[in-house]
């Protein structure tokens, strides 16, 4: 499917560029999309381009893909990128736009650059948008409260148009400050015992033998498939689930370690005793951050909580990497628990055309639900934190939190 031109929007300086095609598009503007990451401050991973480029190619490689940029003086300033396709929304017919993402790119949104003028972005690649002919919603989910993504759903909503966000998960996080007292400063917000456990672990885990952190900041073949294997060799394996279990998936994470690990980000860790992996990481450390994607371990060496161990043996080389937070990206858990209580909200969010189509569908899909909960007395709370998934890795006796 080859690019055709796009026709134009201009808004002061900014003009609006509409393009539609295949994934050849976001090739095409790849390099300019990369710099304005870097320009804009965003330290998110999952919005470069790369992990589009990845979706498309693995998961949805006919789709139907618009490019929606905002560009100064042929500098990008903005960049939305859209797949259309047909869905049924609430028993009718409906054309959806989505970012081109899916479960296994963890986040989405799309990509500004900083100040008053990003936002003069944001509200032209609203304008641009909302001009588009053939869509009824737009609905992306894995979005973190106020990025860009976000933002653009309230500048749709100050205009008129149907909006809504539904919370879907929350992520913990670990900021890492500066040493104080005794305790490295990813251990001062942890309880006593956990911290006797992983103490406890370490020195039973080390009496059978030479227990070893591994980097890999490379896409290296070996270290990859030592990963996957990991990865599958417990209940995600046996639910199908893991990577490994659909060529589609593993394609996905394969070219993202590529991309990574050209552009500086990738990391993959590996817990070894005596040589041999019992927990591992698919990771990132983008400026500081480190996203944990993916992980797997050993289920033969959980009462010793390997999992555990590996992101304290991550976090010990905090000044090597230069990390000031840990993000486990994922539904927050348990385990995470034990290190973290600072919470980020995904939401998934819908915006509706403005026309008559979008906003009957927005009474179905949005208004009407929502009436219905309210009268039978099942409206979320969302101001109440989310349950943890999960029980924690080790027994009770080693792994537990009094």
């Amino acid at each position: 499917m080859s690019a055709a031109a796009g026709k134009q929007i201009i808004c002061s300086i900014m003009t609006a560029r509409v393009e539609r095609g295949g994934v050849e598009l976001v090739d095409q503007i790849a390099a300019e999309w990369r710099r304005l990451c870097d320009e804009s401050g965003d330290e998110e991973v999952f919005y470069r381009p790369e992990w589009a480029q990845a979706y498309l190619r693995a998961f949805d490689q006919n789709a139907e893909v618009i490019v929606i940029s905002a560009w100064s003086d042929e500098r990008l300033r903005g960049v939305l990128p859209l797949v259309r396709s047909r869905v049924n929304m609430s028993g009718l017919p409906a054309i959806q736009l989505k970012v081109p993402a899916n479960v296994h790119s963890l986040r989405a949104s799309l990509t500004v650059c900083p100040g008053a003028e990003g936002a003069a972005a944001l509200k032209l690649l609203w304008r641009a948008l909302a001009r588009l002919p053939r869509w009824d919603v737009l609905d992306v989910d894995n979005v973190v409260e106020g990025n860009a993504l976000d933002r653009l759903r309230e500048v749709a909503r100050a205009s008129g148009c149907p909006t809504a966000r539904k919370r879907a998960s929350q992520t913990l996080y670990l900021p890492i400050g500066q040493a104080s007292g005794n305790q490295p400063p990813w251990l001062a917000g942890t309880r006593p015992k956990f911290r006797s456990h992983l103490r406890r672990a370490r020195k039973q885990l080390e009496e059978q033998g030479t227990l070893a952190l591994r980097h890999f900041a490379t896409a290296d073949a070996e270290a990859l498939e030592r990963f996957y294997e990991l990865e599958a060799s417990g209940w995600k394996g046996a639910e199908g689930t893991a990577i490994q279990c659909d060529p589609r998936t593993r394609q996905f994470y394969d070219s993202v370690a590529q991309a990574a690990a050209r552009d500086g980000y990738l990391s993959l860790d590996f817990l070894e005793l005596n040589g041999k992996a019992i927990a591992a990481h698919f990771g990132f450390n983008l400026r500081g951050r480190y996203f944990l994607a993916k992980a797997g371990y050993d289920e033969s060496f959980r009462r010793y909580g390997p999992g555990q161990l590996l992101v304290n043996e991550v976090l010990g080389e905090t000044p090597q990497r230069g990390l000031r937070e840990f993000d486990f990206v994922g539904p927050a858990t348990w385990d995470e628990s034990r290190w973290a209580s600072l919470r980020r909200t995904n939401h998934r969010i819908f915006i509706f055309h403005p026309g008559w189509y979008g906003r009957l569908l927005y009474h179905l899909r949005i208004s009407a639900r929502d009436t219905a909960r309210k009268l039978v007395g099942k409206q979320e709370d969302e101001s109440a934190p989310l349950e943890l998934k999960s029980k924690p890795q080790g027994s009770d006796k080693d792994a537990g939190d009094a």
